[in-house]
C-alpha cells in the first residue's frame, strides 16, 4: 500500500482532472431539507435543476410548479471539486434558499520524482498530516486529515479537511468530510456516465451572537438524484454568453 499523503495527492489530480472534464450541460433534481431547530423551521424544497458547468449559470424550478428563477446551481453544482480552494455561502432567506460554491483554485500535485536523479524522494503535504484509518480496506481507502499548524495560524477558516475516502480503482473521492468548531460538510459522489458528480451534501453550521450571547444552529441536507448531460439546454438563457458572476437570483 502507498503512502497516504500519495493516497492524497494522487486522489486530488483524480478529482481534479475529472472537474476539468464536465459535461457542458448538465440537468437534475434534488431535494432539499433545512432544519433552524431554535426557530421550529424545517423547510422541504424539491427542484429541477439545468446548469451551464463553465460558469455555473443555471435555472431553478421549484416542484411542482412553484417560482422559477436563474442563480447558481442549487445547493452547489454537481461537479464541485471538494478537495479545491473554495468558500461556500448558503443563503436561508423563506423566498429564494439560494447557495454558492466558489470555488478559487482546482488542487493538483506534480510528481516529486520527474527530473529527480536521487535514489529516494520523500513526498509530504505541507498542509495536513495523512494516515489511514482503520477501517481502509482493498476497495475503499479512508484518509484522515490532520491540519498542521501551517494552515490553522492566522487562518479564518472554521472547518478543515478531516475525512477523505477514496475509490481505490478509480483514485476519486467517494466521500470528503470537513469538520471544525462551527462547521461539518460532508460531500458524497457518484460516477453517472462516467461523469463524477455530488450525490448527496450535508451542511451544519453553528453561528453565536457578540460575545457567544445567543445561538443558532441550521442544517442543510441535500440529495441529487435524476442526472442528465444534454448536448443543448432545454432553456435558451444558458446557451448564450458566460453570466457575469453573482450569488443573487437574477
Amino acid at each position: 500500500m502507498i503512502a497516504a499523503d500519495v493516497a492524497f495527492r494522487t486522489a486530488a489530480n483524480a478529482a481534479a482532472a475529472a472537474y476539468q472534464q464536465a459535461p457542458p450541460y448538465l440537468a437534475y433534481r434534488t431535494d432539499v431539507t433545512v432544519d433552524i431547530p431554535s426557530l421550529r423551521r424545517h423547510k422541504v424544497i424539491s427542484r429541477t435543476v439545468e446548469t451551464r458547468t463553465r460558469d455555473d449559470y443555471a435555472v431553478l424550478q421549484d416542484l411542482p410548479q412553484g417560482q422559477r428563477q436563474y442563480a447558481h446551481s442549487f445547493p452547489l453544482i454537481p461537479t464541485f471539486d471538494a478537495l479545491s480552494y473554495f468558500h461556500l455561502t448558503f443563503n436561508g432567506s423563506r423566498r429564494d434558499t439560494l447557495s454558492y460554491v466558489e470555488l478559487e483554485k482546482v488542487l493538483t500535485f506534480t510528481d516529486a520524482s520527474a527530473g529527480s536523479h536521487s535514489d529516494v524522494v520523500i513526498t509530504y503535504l505541507r498542509y495536513y498530516h495523512a494516515e489511514y484509518a482503520p477501517d481502509t480496506n482493498d476497495q475503499i481507502s479512508h484518509i484522515l486529515m490532520v491540519p498542521l499548524q501551517t494552515l490553522t495560524n492566522d487562518n479564518n477558516s472554521d472547518f478543515f479537511l478531516h475525512d477523505v475516502y477514496v475509490d481505490n480503482a478509480t483514485n476519486l473521492p467517494t466521500r470528503v468530510v470537513y469538520t471544525g468548531p462551527t462547521t461539518d460538510f460532508t460531500v458524497d459522489y457518484a460516477t453517472v456516465s462516467n461523469h463524477w458528480l455530488v450525490r448527496h451534501v450535508t451542511f451544519a453550521r453553528t453561528m453565536y451572537g457578540p460575545l457567544k450571547i445567543g445561538r443558532l444552529h441550521f442544517t442543510v441536507d441535500a440529495t441529487n438524484s435524476d442526472f442528465a448531460f444534454p448536448a443543448t439546454p432545454s432553456d435558451p438563457r444558458l446557451a448564450g454568453p458566460p453570466a457575469p458572476p453573482s450569488t443573487a437570483p437574477r
